[in-house]
């Protein structure tokens, strides 16, 4: 529905820990016309210049906290609103310094449609 919004402009950026590099977060938004619980968020597929990232690479960062993407089935309590800029951390090796084919694909749970609503954006982000 809104799959063209989901990745933000200019947010692929690298991530530090304790000053160091340890990976990247790029922002993200629901494809959704609603706020949706956390616990309907099915899956969340990311691709860096074709190569997938693991999920057990991510973490999804929302106004209620930050969850690794195997916790979103239980997280009950926590939402991601409509248009709500969410971060989507990933641990590990930092893409090289410049521009990037990045793909994300969103499965999610929609309690009154008969099928999982799938989202899906492809943008050129770089990494400064």
């Amino acid at each position: 529905m809104f799959d063209k919004y989901i990745l933000c402009e200019n947010s692929l950026r690298p991530r530090l820990e304790a000053g160091e590099p340890n990976g990247f977060s790029v922002d993200v938004r629901l494809p959704y016309y609603r706020a949706l619980g956390l616990s309907m968020v099915e899956q969340i597929a990311l691709t860096i210049d074709g190569e997938p990232v693991a999920p057990e690479r991510m973490t999804l960062c929302v106004a209620d906290g930050s969850f690794a993407l195997a916790q979103l089935g239980a997280a009950h309590d926590a939402r991601w609103g409509f248009g709500e800029v969410a971060r989507l951390e990933v641990d590990g090796a930092l893409p090289a310094t410049g521009e990037h084919d990045v793909q994300i694909e969103q499965h999610l749970r929609i309690s009154y449609l008969p099928f999982t609503l799938v989202g899906k954006d492809r943008k050129r982000l770089t990494l400064g």
